[in-house]
């Protein structure tokens, strides 16, 4: 099998140098936005609390003010930071060029980060069931790569850390350069059985589009890791999508499902397994589901649990303001209409009792907010469509 190495491609591999997407850039929602959000429900607390307590003194405390006043502001910059961040970082990601391949049926995708001590293995058992595998080096500082197409890979290298998500699109795009009819995705650090690579082929000649592992059968999953997938599964199930184990990286597709979710998945991080799902039912493309074994011997993730937690979260919401525009504008909008109702009620009801109301007062400010951001969100989204 030809290899294509970083020096045979050196002319080729990057003839732009892409824009560097920092851990800060993708993760700008996970770290910003949360922290925005929690800022803004504590100013909200506070706020609350001021109100309260100049109701019966009729004293402002200046310490108070002040602490309320930064909440409210750092807040909502912490939140529009993040917003401006991501969308930055997304306009900024360009698809790293591809080298001629052979042409292939079926074919493996392996995204891989440092997984030098894996790699082979995976690679050489799933060649025993698809016609060529498909390695994406995502800028990995061990030996991945040779180790990779010392097995028999072919290895396109990304130019640096560019995330799994940025390395899943990169596969499907590879999978489509190589005419492939059905594309398998799996882990490279040995998490997923390549034994089972039939199976998702069987389902997907049977009619399937996407064909998702279930892992809850099979495998004795962490007690953390189901508390997450459930919260996840419930926000998706939320939006109706309606799926088992939307965080399952073992999956496959049928070229109808590549040459759809290579033109729309955006995400560049762990949030693109849930994206895909939900884009997938979105194009109503038919999702089964079979049952697979996924191990789980020492560290499995780069990512702390909180962190990879938030980050696709954020990806499904993220996702779902920015599918339809006009709808999240129509949202902002609204927030912003309420907010100004609630706004002149408690002022017309300060006039008339010289008493501030608490709730609506806090709603109206925190409403003025989220309809800040809402229509931030929708205006991005439209001018990136």
């Amino acid at each position: 099998m030809e290899v294509y190495s970083a020096q045979k491609l050196k002319n080729t591999t990057v003839p732009h140098p892409v824009p560097n997407l920092s851990r800060l850039g993708r993760h700008a929602l996970t770290y910003f936005a949360t922290t925005g959000i929690l800022l803004l429900l504590l100013a909200g607390i506070l706020l609350w609390l001021l109100i309260d307590k100049y109701n019966d003194t009729r004293k402002l405390d200046i310490h108070h003010v002040v602490a309320t006043f930064l909440a409210l502001a750092l807040g909502h910059t912490l939140l529009i930071t993040g917003v401006v961040a991501y969308v930055a970082s997304r306009k900024g990601y360009s698809d790293p060029p591809l080298p001629d391949l052979p042409k292939a049926t079926t074919v493996a995708l392996i995204p891989a980060y440092n997984e030098e001590k894996t790699i082979a293995n995976v690679v050489r058992e799933a060649k025993k069931f698809v016609d060529l595998v498909i390695v994406v080096d995502d800028g990995s500082r061990d030996a991945t790569a040779k180790v990779a197409e010392e097995a028999g890979a072919v290895v396109v290298r990304h130019p640096r850390n560019m995330g799994y998500g940025a390395a899943v699109k990169t596969l499907m795009r590879a999978a489509l350069a190589a005419d492939a009819q059905y594309a398998v995705l799996l882990d490279a650090d040995g998490q997923h059985n390549p034994t089972d690579i039939p199976k998702f082929l069987q389902k997907l000649k049977e009619g399937a589009d996407v064909v998702i592992g279930n892992r809850f059968k099979t495998s004795k999953i962490p007690t953390y890791r189901k508390i997450g997938i459930y919260i996840i599964r419930t926000i998706l199930q939320l939006l109706g999508i309606r799926t088992t184990d939307p965080e399952n990286g073992y999956r496959a597709f049928n070229r109808k499902a590549l040459e759809t979710l290579v033109k729309e998945l955006e995400e560049t991080w762990m949030g693109i397994s849930s994206q895909t799902v939900y884009i997938a039912t979105r194009r109503k493309l038919r999702i089964d589901e079979i049952p697979t074994t996924v191990r789980y011997e020492g560290e499995t993730s780069t990512e702390s649990p909180i962190s990879h937690g938030l980050s696709v979260i954020w990806t499904i919401i993220w996702t779902w303001l920015t599918e339809k525009p006009r709808r999240t504008l129509a949202m902002g909008l609204a927030a912003l209409a309420a907010s100004a109702a609630l706004l002149t009620y408690v002022t017309l009801l300060f006039n008339a009792t010289r008493y501030i109301r608490l709730t609506y007062t806090t709603l109206a400010i925190l409403l003025e907010i989220a309809a800040t951001v809402a229509i931030a969100i929708a205006v991005a989204s439209a001018v990136r469509k």
